[in-house]
C-alpha cells in the first residue's frame, strides 16, 4: 500500500479543493452511495500515516470542530518548490500503478487497522463528517485525469481500472480515489507523535519500541510507533543501518538504535521532498538484485507467533 510520503503527496493535491462545493459524483463503490456526497461542501483535510481525513459539511460557512490548516512536511522547503504535476500522483518508483500487476503482499502490523471499513450514507448531523479514506495495495489520487491500463489483465484485456469515488467540483476540477476503503467518523484520528512525518514525531516512544525482544522490521512495521512505514522504508533503512531485519531490537545498543530511528526520519523526509519536486525515488535493496555493494538481495517470508501472516524482507550477506 501507499507509504507515508506518497500519501502526504495525495493530501497536498486535494487540498486545493478545500472550501470548494462537490456538484457531481461517480465511482464504483456501492457501500459509501457516493450521490450522498453531491452537494457538500469540502472543508478540511488531514493526513496521517497512511491514511487520509476528508471533512465535509452541507453548509459553505461550517469549519469542522478543532480544525486546523493542513500540517506541513518537516522539510517546509518542500512545499515550497511549486504544484506537483497530477501525473506524478501513482506509485512510488518500482511498484505498479494500479493495473492489477503482481506485487509483494504487506505485513498487517499491530496498530495498522486493515479490517473490513464500513461505509454508508454520509451521517446527519454534526457528528461523523470525517470521511476516512484507506488504501489498497494499488492505492492512489488522481487529479484532473483517470488512470489508465498499463497493460493487459490476465484475460488480455486493456481495462482501465475503476475509481471507488470521483468528486467534481463547483470550480471545474475532480479527483478519483482508486483501490481504498472509505469509512465516516466523528472525528480525524491524528496521533502525530507516532506519524515518521510529524514534526511531533516522538523519538523517544520509537526507541523504546525498538528495544523490545522480537526482530526489528516487525517493531518498524507498526503504526502505533511508526505510522506511514510500510516494507520499502523498511527495507532501505535496515540496510543503510547495517542491521538485520531478524536482529532482535534488545540485543541492539542504544547507538544503533538512535542511528536506525535517523535513517527512517531522513529516507522519509527525502522521498517527500522527491515527490513534491516531482523525483523518483532511488532505491538501493527494495525490488533489487544486488545492493550497491553487489551483493546479493535474498528475500524471505516468514511470520511470528503472534503474526502468522507473511511478509518479505530483505537480506544482505555483506563481508
Amino acid at each position: 500500500m501507499p507509504e507515508g510520503p506518497l500519501v502526504r503527496k495525495f493530501h497536498h493535491l486535494i487540498s486545493p479543493f478545500v472550501g470548494q462545493q462537490v456538484v457531481k459524483t461517480g465511482g464504483s463503490s456501492k457501500k459509501l452511495q457516493p450521490a450522498g456526497l453531491q452537494s457538500l461542501w469540502l472543508q478540511d483535510t488531514q493526513v496521517h500515516g497512511k491514511k487520509l481525513f476528508l471533512r465535509f459539511d452541507p453548509d459553505e460557512e461550517m469549519e469542522a470542530p478543532g480544525s486546523s490548516p493542513p500540517p506541513e512536511p518537516p522539510q517546509k522547503e518542500a512545499q515550497k518548490e511549486g504544484a506537483v504535476d497530477p501525473k506524478q500522483a501513482g506509485e512510488p518508483s518500482g511498484q505498479k500503478t494500479p493495473d492489477g500487476s503482481s506485487q509483494s503482499a504487506e505485513l498487517n502490523p499491530p496498530g495498522e487497522d486493515e479490517s473490513e471499513c464500513l461505509e454508508g450514507d454520509a451521517p446527519a448531523g454534526d457528528a461523523g463528517r470525517w470521511l476516512r479514506v484507506s488504501f489498497g495495495l494499488f492505492g492512489s489520487v488522481w487529479v484532473n485525469e483517470f488512470s489508465r491500463a498499463k497493460k493487459a489483465n490476465k484475460r488480455g484485456d486493456w481495462r482501465d481500472p475503476s475509481p471507488r469515488l470521483v468528486l467534481y467540483f463547483g470550480g471545474g476540477g475532480f479527483l478519483a480515489f482508486y483501490n481504498c476503503q472509505m469509512s465516516w467518523s466523528s472525528s480525524p484520528v491524528v496521533t502525530p507523535a507516532c506519524d515518521i512525518l510529524s514534526e511531533k514525531f516522538h523519538r523517544g516512544q520509537a526507541l523504546e519500541a525498538l528495544g523490545q525482544a522480537q526482530p526489528v522490521c516487525y517493531t518498524l512495521l507498526d503504526q502505533r510507533y511508526f505510522s506511514g512505514l510500510g516494507n520499502i522504508i523498511k527495507n532501505e533503512v535496515l540496510y543503510r543501518a547495517g542491521i538485520h531485519p531478524l536482529s532482535l531490537g534488545s540485543a541492539l545498543s542504544a547507538p544503533r538504535r538512535e542511528a536506525l530511528v535517523d535513517h527512517v526520519v531522513e529516507f522519509s523526509t527525502a522521498w517527500l521532498q522527491g515527490k513534491f519536486q516531482g523525483r523518483p525515488q532511488h532505491t538501493q535493496v527494495y525490488q533489487k538484485e544486488q545492493c550497491p555493494a553487489g551483493h546479493q538481495v535474498m528475500k524471505e517470508a516468514f511470520g511470528p507467533p503472534a503474526l502468522p501472516a507473511v511478509i518479505l524482507t530483505v537480506r544482505l550477506a555483506k563481508s
